[in-house]
């Protein structure tokens, strides 16, 4: 496949596919959400067998919507009888299969966040909405999604199952909800675009330590948001922000040969002003009587894209911030964060003592940062057998080159 070819079948992926799958769900109905995801498999497929020898069509979003109109044609009739067939003699028109629902169409114009809105669907619980939101709307492997979500791939498999049996039981079609109903399944869609952030920001699989693409596709839907009324709230503003000022850091996390950088060594890269601007008028507009964890969590990044060696003021901030934080979001995730911060407040025997109930979180024993963290305090500490130790487990559970290569150099550096 030539290097055009293939660049067009990237963005096509990346940015089309959702809106693919949900031209195509509009016909069988969210029930047959799968239907519509393997027609759409099969049509970028047949593009990446075809497009490199006989060229990229003139207009290749259509050529894949007929492809997998045809094809999901096909598989109605093969693997889902009891839902009705699409006749045969029916025009497969793509423009057609495209139009927006004349329904509140105004208020959701963007197709990825007219399925986000769809697989948030009230009949499903809040797990089963992110995760299959994370799989459908955007595009995530089951691999993926267990790893945004820190489960086991079974478990995300077995929940996809049930929704997707949910959906269809209910017969739920691909409909914008009314704007009345937009604001509740707000509670699911900001999750969702929280950890295809976050996939972005620290992939779990591929060779590269980011996907710079899935953080930019997180901050534009997020923003797409902002944009309609009925979706515009402070929260909405505060994860707009914390974007901004994660992203803003987000080219000073490799060299130029894709090497991870540490924190530490990042002094001295400018952050992105232009995005450092962006997050400060989302911040500014997120401001009101009610302080939500995403509200925290971006004050927590701005003051990492201000300085990546924070200050003892700075320290002391974090650690409040930190405080704040997990007294309105516990998790495991959020008080190892805490612990960072506890560190360069109180220094490392503090903060290990702080690690210690940390030690046996279920969630936390696949997670590589946590292993992390401990190795940087014990070395900290002079401990530096014990500190090669956990850089070594870190490494066995890193999700992507670089994250690895870097622990094992801080694990060989430890002797």
């Amino acid at each position: 496949m030539t290097t055009g070819a293939r660049a067009v079948l990237d963005l096509a992926f990346r940015e089309w596919s959702a809106g693919l799958v949900a031209a195509l769900a509009r016909r069988v109905g969210l029930g047959r959400l799968d239907l519509a995801e393997d027609a759409v498999q099969f049509a970028m497929l047949q593009a990446a067998r075809t497009w490199g020898f006989r060229g990229i069509p003139e207009q290749p979003r259509a050529w894949l919507l007929r492809v997998a109109a045809n094809r999901l044609t096909d598989l109605v009739r093969l693997r889902a009888p009891e839902v009705p067939e699409v006749p045969e003699d029916a025009p497969v028109d793509p423009d057609a299969l495209a139009e927006e629902p004349p329904r509140y169409a105004a208020e959701l114009p963007d197709d990825a966040l007219r399925l986000l809105f769809a697989c948030c669907h009230p009949a499903l619980s809040r797990e089963m909405q992110v995760t299959l939101t994370l799989k459908v709307a955007c595009g995530f492997s089951v691999r993926e999604v267990s790893a945004a979500l820190l489960a086991d791939e079974p478990t995300v498999a077995q929940r996809l199952v049930r929704a997707k049996r949910t959906l269809r039981a209910c017969r739920a079609t691909l409909e914008v909800p009314s704007p009345d109903a937009l604001p509740e399944r707000l509670g699911a869609v900001h999750p969702a675009l929280y950890l295809l952030f976050n996939e972005g920001y620290e992939a779990s699989e591929g060779h590269d330590l980011s996907r710079a693409e899935l953080c930019a596709e997180a901050l534009r839907l997020a923003e797409v948001l902002l944009s309609h009324p009925g979706t515009a709230t402070p929260e909405g503003h505060a994860l707009a922000a914390l974007f901004c000022f994660r992203a803003a850091r987000l080219p000073g996390r490799v060299d130029a040969k894709g090497a991870f950088v540490p924190q530490e060594a990042r002094e001295g890269t400018e952050a992105s002003p232009l995005l450092l601007a962006r997050g400060l008028r989302h911040l500014h507009a997120s401001m009101g009587p009610v302080l939500t964890p995403l509200h925290l969590e971006a004050e927590i990044a701005l003051v990492h894209a201000k300085s990546a060696v924070p200050g003892p003021e700075d320290s002391a901030r974090l650690l409040a911030l930190y405080d704040a934080l997990l007294s309105l979001k516990p998790s495991p995730i959020v008080a190892l964060g805490r612990v960072v911060a506890l560190g360069r407040v109180r220094g490392p025997e503090a903060a290990l003592e702080a690690l210690g109930p940390l030690r046996a979180e279920g969630v936390l024993q696949r997670y590589p940062y946590r292993f992390a963290v401990e190795g940087m305090l014990l070395e900290q500490l002079g401990e530096r057998g014990r500190a090669a130790d956990c850089f070594r487990q870190a490494a066995t559970l890193a999700r992507t080159p670089p994250q690895r290569e870097y622990l094992l150099t801080r694990a060989r550096a430890c002797g």
